[in-house]
């Protein structure tokens, strides 16, 4: 799911950190410092991504993406920056809107997009400060429209999403572009609880989506791992999307 990539993955318009109170005896975590600097916005950058898309059984398909910083446009009266990818998920090419500020990174949409998605956007995807080992709210919505008929009764199903984010640590990372040490670990998490029209039957649908980000290049690794639920007697299924970087040019720096 785009909706939650890279990767990428959302706020409620509540708070943006969630302080999880450190056991007694625990030294608290201070702020990652520079946070900004793994998350690299320089108009022009390029990365190549190898991808492959598999389900439980097999090896789906192998594909090559290669995303830009194309340049800006204008979301909900803000001018965003532009990711264009060449090869998305293996599905072609699609446009994702972001901003980064000092309260962090917020996702404004994408192109092609969903009914679904037109509905939780713009949303916080990484706050700015983050703690090592804290969870971060991100969306808490009800009662959304779906937009697709999963019971085939010929109505869009209800659903309410709820998705965090973890602050993992940092760890060596070894991709076809080299070894990076020191890369930042996030997990996001987006659970939807979806409501079939037809038997009013609760189904949940889990995306979970791991990414490392190496300082000064940006993400090298992705995995998104989408659980979908059994319908009306269908078998339960699961897909996983993989990407790693080949090759970056961050600022017209070459990192390989």
């Amino acid at each position: 799911m785009e909706l939650m990539r890279p990767f990428c993955v959302l706020i409620s318009f509540y708070s943006l950190l969630y302080m999880v109170q450190p056991v007694w005896g625990e030294t608290p975590q201070k702020p990652i410092p520079d946070i900004a600097l793994y998350f690299p916005n320089q108009p022009g950058s390029e990365w190549r991504y190898f991808g492959t898309v598999a389900d439980q059984i097999q090896r789906v398909s192998n594909y090559v993406n290669v995303t830009t910083i194309s340049g800006t446009t204008v979301k909900e009266g803000v001018e965003v920056q532009v990711f264009s990818e060449t090869n998305q998920a293996d599905n072609g090419p699609a446009d994702s809107y972001f901003t980064m500020d000092k309260t962090g990174i917020t996702y404004y949409g994408s192109t092609p997009t969903t009914p679904f998605e037109k509905q939780i956007v713009p949303y916080k995807i990484v706050p700015f400060p983050a703690t090592l080992h804290q969870v971060y709210p991100q969306l808490d919505r009800r009662g959304l429209n779906f937009g697709r008929d999963l019971d085939d009764d010929g109505k869009p199903e209800q659903v309410d999403v709820i998705a965090d984010i973890k602050v993992e640590d940092f760890e060596t990372v070894s991709v076809p572009g080299g070894v990076f040490k020191g890369c930042l670990k996030l997990t996001g998490t987006m659970n939807l609880y979806i409501t079939l029209s037809s038997s009013h039957k609760v189904v949940k649908m889990v995306d979970i989506t791991t990414n490392w980000f190496a300082p000064g290049v940006g993400l090298i690794k992705g995995v998104e791992r989408t659980d979908f639920p059994s319908v009306n007697g269908s078998a339960a299924q699961s897909t996983v999307i993989t990407e790693e970087m080949e090759s970056t040019s961050v600022g017209g720096n070459g990192a390989h």
